[in-house]
């Protein structure tokens, strides 16, 4: 090797140990933005953490076994699922099954924490295939029990609960604002929550805003083979997962910065934060986010962001943070890229539908119907810019 191959070797020796030193710094990640005719930018700021290297888990696994889970093909999906989470745990994890309704019971197989195995999986399986569905299932219990199962083992190891079902709670009321506020306890714990969506009906925002809160996985909502769920479900659980503590706004350059309590950022997946603010398409921003792994131990999230120019197809992150604003953002279903431009494109259909119901008030003669309507769908700046215009004309 002569001198100048070896200096550029060392070179880049020296860069790549720095980068590792540092924390894991991340290359660029695009900022997506809007900006509405007033000037005013909106935002959603891709988080994603830096890999570690994980070992075996601790995990309750949670099946939806109640009367509502009838379906033969439901209840077998929920097995192949189960069994193939359980055989594709890190060697040496921990694993406690319940079937889950009114209350959370053990499995026979697993009455205690066992160690994964395709064997244990196979007992699993087995076990599942005996029980009846029966009772009304209760998220908000399956969630307390859970948690208290895994508080007993101490945080030795990241902690996790993972539930397979339709995530509808027809013995409480539970919606994705009830999920958010149940996950106090499992942030306080550093446990995180992973879900399969498994049933004919299932409740995909409570699920989403629950793994949004915990730093959890959700399985891709169109993924409903048992054996491809439960994959991918063992192979979140070797993601990094970092518990921000709090970030000021002005950091990334934000008025107003949601979810107002940060959730964890995962290093297999982004994270998104949303807010308002003078951004400059663009500007790069680096970010020093002081965090903590699941053990406790300090840890920091490094990244730069790079704003993009604003997008029309971004339009309804202005909705998006207006209603994060009356909760601060509490209730969030937004784990990922997909699931963001799920609900982005879900307040589009929500806004178009609250328009043609305007329109077909007014065409019946029903105005102030039509009024009510109109001013609950939440309109484009563009639109509102060229209402004002109509009002500021004279009349001819």
């Amino acid at each position: 090797m002569n001198r100048r191959c070896l200096t550029w070797f060392f070179l880049l020796v020296s860069l790549s140990a720095a980068l590792f030193f540092c924390g894991g710094l991340l290359s660029a990640e695009q900022i997506e933005t809007f900006q509405t005719a007033e000037g005013e930018t909106f935002f959603a700021a891709p988080l994603t953490a830096p890999a570690e290297e994980i070992g075996p888990v601790d995990a309750v696994l949670a099946i939806d076994l109640s009367a509502s889970q009838l379906s033969m093909q439901v209840r077998a999906e929920a097995r192949r699922a189960a069994a193939a989470f359980i055989s594709g745990l890190t060697e040496g994890s921990r694993v406690q099954v319940f079937v889950a309704s009114n209350r959370l019971v053990p499995l026979p197989a697993t009455a205690e924490f066992k160690e994964a195995s395709p064997e244990l999986a196979e007992k699993v399986a087995a076990d599942l295939a005996k029980e009846t569905p029966l009772g009304a299932m209760d998220m908000k219990e399956m969630l307390r029990a859970a948690v208290g199962r895994l508080r007993d083992l101490g945080p030795g190891r990241p902690r996790l609960i993972v539930f397979i079902g339709r995530g509808v709670s027809t013995a409480s009321f539970f919606d994705r604002h009830e999920a958010a506020l149940l996950t106090a306890d499992l942030v306080k714990e550093r446990i995180t929550f992973s879900a399969f969506a498994n049933g004919a009906v299932t409740n995909n925002n409570a699920l989403a805003s629950l793994v949004y809160r915990t730093g959890g996985a959700l399985v891709d909502l169109r993924i409903k083979e048992g054996d491809q769920a439960g994959a991918s479900l063992a192979s979140s659980t070797a993601a990094a997962v970092y518990w921000l503590d709090q970030a000021d706004p002005a950091a990334i350059g934000a008025d107003a910065l949601y979810p107002t309590d940060l959730p964890p950022v995962r290093s297999d997946r982004e994270t998104f934060l949303i807010g308002s603010g003078n951004l400059v398409p663009g500007d790069e921003i680096n970010l020093d986010l002081p965090a903590r792994l699941f053990d406790g131990s300090k840890a920091a999230v490094r990244l730069t962001l790079k704003v993009g120019e604003p997008k029309e197809e971004n339009r309804q992150l202005e909705a998006m943070v207006a209603e994060a604003a009356k909760d601060g953002g509490l209730a969030l279903p937004i784990p990922g890229r997909a699931l963001l431009r799920e609900y982005l494109a879900a307040l589009d259909s929500q806004n178009e539908t609250m328009r043609k119901m305007g329109e077909q008030a007014s065409a019946n003669g029903q105005s102030d119907d039509a009024a009510l309507l109109l001013r609950g769908r939440r309109e484009t700046a563009a639109e509102r810019q060229t209402e004002s215009e109509k009002a500021a004309r004279p009349e001819q």
